[in-house]
């Protein structure tokens, strides 16, 4: 919720979340970390032809409520990313990504429930839970979905690397870090991937820098990138 000054009914001058309260000066919402959003529902949206719908929420209750969902990307943009230091791995005779378009990996953030994953398996309920059990899968909460947790769909993928995946299940919960956390991390771009995601990189993206590590040393700085963010984000 916007609150405006009396004196200049136009101009906020301080920005409350919608969620738990919290007020910060308006000038201050973008570096604080308020976020606020407003759009004309069009036509038959389910908030009503023509209705304003408006929002604002601190990064907080934002993380809480789509934490699931939500991709975090760098300052610097992927794309800004020299081409020609972008390769895909895999043994498959893929072309450079320098050719290829960047998009390609968004159908691979989507999430599927239980039983969507089982069709996409063709496996038994029972199966899926096993294979949950064994961290060889993980699912993710779904703040806001009466559907129970999701499954990310890039678990599916043939590429997948996932004696690597399997792994870093364990790392997240050994550490007592939930897999909702797992999958927000999955989704951010790292330095250390020249931008890439964790997940691109389970999915076969690499770099020169990569490329000249063995397995081995792979493993370990991926582990290394595992751990540090596990230093930070446990609770």
């Amino acid at each position: 919720m916007q609150l405006k000054n009396f004196e200049a009914p136009s101009v906020a001058h301080r920005v409350r979340c919608d969620r738990c309260g919290k007020e910060l000066p308006h000038g201050k919402t973008s570096s604080a970390g308020m976020i606020s959003v407003g759009f004309d529902a069009g036509q038959d949206s389910v908030f009503g032809e023509g209705n304003r719908v408006e929002v604002d929420l601190c990064e907080t209750c934002l993380q809480v409520c789509l934490g699931a969902w939500l991709r975090v990307r760098l300052a610097r943009d992927t794309e800004q990313i020299p081409r020609e230091v972008i390769t895909t791995t895999g043994g498959r005779g893929q072309p450079a990504a320098a050719n290829r378009d960047r998009d390609r990996f968004k159908h691979q953030y989507g999430t599927l429930t239980f039983e969507e994953m089982a069709g996409r398996m063709e496996c038994t309920p029972e199966v899926i839970r096993e294979q949950e059990a064994a961290g060889q899968l993980f699912a993710a909460d779904a703040q806001g979905r009466g559907d129970g947790p999701r499954y990310p769909t890039f678990q599916l993928n043939e590429n997948l690397d996932r004696p690597m995946l399997k792994q870093i299940i364990k790392e997240y919960r050994e550490a007592g870090v939930s897999m909702t956390r797992l999958w927000s991390f999955l989704r951010t771009p790292q330095k250390f991937f020249a931008g890439f995601t964790p997940m691109e990189m389970l999915l076969g993206c690499s770099f020169p820098e990569y490329e000249a590590l063995t397995p081995e040393e792979r493993c370990a700085a991926f582990l290394d990138l595992v751990a540090d963010e596990l230093s930070r984000t446990r609770f």
